[in-house]
C-alpha cells in the first residue's frame, strides 16, 4: 500500500468521523482521536514522493475535496468550543454576583478624606 493510500484511508476516517455532529459529552475523545489521526497523517505525508500514478491523482483529488469539508467542519467545532466558553464563563460570573451582589459597589462613596495629618 502507498503512501497516498494510507493518506486516503486516514483522511477518508477523519471525513467520516466529522461527519457526524460531535455531542459535547464525547467532545474531548473525538478531539483526541482528530489529533491523534492528523498527526499518523503528518507523518505520511513527508513519505510521499513523486512520481505518481493516475489512482494516485484521483486519491489526491479526493483528498482535497475532503479537506476542505473537514476544515469547514473544525471550524464549526472550534466555534462550539468558543461558545461554551463563553458560556461557561457567563455562569461563573453570574454564579459569583450571586454569592457576592455586592463585589463590583464602590465603598469610597460619601466617605470624608481629612487632608491634614
Amino acid at each position: 500500500m502507498s503512501s497516498i493510500e494510507k493518506i486516503y484511508g486516514i483522511t477518508k476516517q477523519l471525513f467520516e468521523l466529522m461527519s457526524h455532529p460531535v455531542i459535547k459529552d464525547t467532545r474531548d475523545d473525538v478531539i483526541q482521536r482528530i489529533t491523534s489521526m492528523l498527526d499518523h497523517r503528518e507523518e505520511l505525508l513527508k513519505e510521499v514522493q513523486p512520481p505518481f500514478t493516475e489512482n494516485d491523482k484521483r486519491a489526491f483529488e479526493q483528498i482535497v475535496a475532503w479537506n476542505k469539508v473537514i476544515k469547514t467542519k473544525f471550524t464549526e467545532l472550534k466555534q462550539q468550543i468558543q461558545l461554551d466558553m463563553v458560556q461557561l464563563k457567563r455562569a461563573k460570573s453570574s454564579k459569583q454576583q450571586y454569592v457576592n451582589p455586592y463585589q463590583h459597589v464602590s465603598t469610597s462613596d460619601g466617605m470624608f478624606y481629612d487632608k491634614r495629618k
